[in-house]
């Protein structure tokens, strides 16, 4: 809805907002409700904000599916070995014989094992339900555009402030593990099923409602075109995320416990949380021909251990081709995904091939030929 329009420090104001009602046989009903604004002060210059409620509703496969197991690289901390928690601290032994690790300390985790980590649905889920705050701004001058300093000519900047309750997850196992042996909790050691001589049979990793997720954060981008020249049209863009905060908080004995993953990586199930990811792309345009370089970049994170994962930079190139004589619509493209052939850093808790395939490309480069014709 358009308020305000043409008025000195008010070239625009519009607000708007929304509502929507669900309902679900499984999760029952509920309400939400978005709300926003924009303001250009000057024809160059807009400012807006908003805030949104969320709901999900927990999938058939999340409230229904079938156990299954999966084996986690992952270390136990009652294992009896020289530098492990147990053999450091008398609270861990204590837990651990608590758990069921022989007091005599003959228990040692095998060597290159995984622990199995059971997981599946739960029909006693409840939804999810969210909360969003956004911020930002574009300034995209006319001035640019008249002098001939660029065809595009723009700079954004966007805060956003999200958190999610009842959040739908697994807890980590080794989260599991640690509270345990660290703390005695309850919920934790439950989770846990070992044998007679200490070994892991299992450990619970089924979906719950986990607590929440808070994640704040600053998303930029800065796009510059050039005027069309006898030697075609240059383009620049930069995009980049800065992680400010990313928590999760997860139920415990006694109220909840919150981790903040912020600059590490998850290991087991993978996801890792860099504080800054970039990208840049440089492209040239001269009629039928373009080119282009993407340039990726991914800060380092470290594992629960203190392992670091250094920075990572990948490098993609592509160049197409489209006749004129053919109108344009005939497009031939040839590209190069990991041009430098950069190899993800390894990870020692993250499962399969040892590094986090959420974050970093397959080991090796890529190629790809594409032949395209539109009406």
């Amino acid at each position: 809805m358009p308020l305000i329009h043409d008025t000195p420090l008010i070239h625009s104001l519009e607000v708007g907002g929304a509502v929507r009602h669900s309902n679900y046989s499984t999760s029952g009903s509920n309400t939400t409700y978005t709300g926003s604004g924009l303001w250009k002060p000057v024809s160059d210059l807009l400012f807006r904000a908003s805030y949104a409620q969320g709901f999900r509703a927990p999938s058939i496969g999340e409230l229904f599916g079938a156990e299954s197991r999966s084996d986690a690289p992952i270390d136990d901390p009652c294992t009896n070995v020289a530098g492990s928690p147990y053999q450091s601290s008398a609270t861990v032994r204590a837990n651990c014989t608590a758990n069921g690790v022989p007091a005599n300390g003959s228990y040692q985790e095998p060597n290159g094992g995984q622990l199995g980590v059971l997981t599946g649905g739960n029909s006693a889920l409840k939804p999810e339900t969210s909360r969003t705050w956004l911020f930002g701004g574009v300034y995209a001058p006319n001035w640019a555009r008249s002098s001939g300093f660029a065809s595009q000519l723009s700079l954004e900047g966007n805060y956003y402030d999200i958190k999610v309750s009842d959040a739908i997850a697994p807890v980590a196992a080794q989260l599991t593990l640690s509270r345990c042996a660290e703390t005695g909790d309850a919920l934790s050691c439950a989770a846990i099923t070992r044998t007679s001589n200490g070994l892991i049979s299992r450990i619970n990793a089924q979906l719950q409602n986990i607590g929440g997720i808070r994640t704040r954060g600053v998303d930029v981008t800065a796009i510059y075109r050039s005027p069309r020249t006898s030697a075609g049209t240059f383009g620049l863009s930069l995009n980049g995320n800065i992680l400010l905060k990313y928590t999760e908080t997860f139920p415990a004995a006694t109220g909840f416990t919150t981790t903040d993953y912020r600059g590490t990586t998850r290991g087991f199930p993978d996801q890792s949380y860099p504080k800054f990811k970039g990208n840049a792309v440089v492209d040239w345009d001269i009629g039928a021909a373009r080119a282009s370089f993407t340039g990726r970049y991914i800060n380092s994170v470290k594992e629960a251990d203190g392992k670091k994962l250094d920075s990572t930079f990948y490098g993609d190139v592509q160049l197409t081709l489209a006749p004129g004589w053919l109108e344009n619509r005939l497009g031939l493209t040839i590209g190069v995904n990991n041009v430098f052939n950069q190899d993800p850093p390894a990870c020692f808790s993250c499962t399969g091939p040892n590094y986090d395939p959420t974050t970093y490309d397959v080991p090796g480069q890529f190629g790809y030929i594409r032949l395209s014709w539109g009406l």
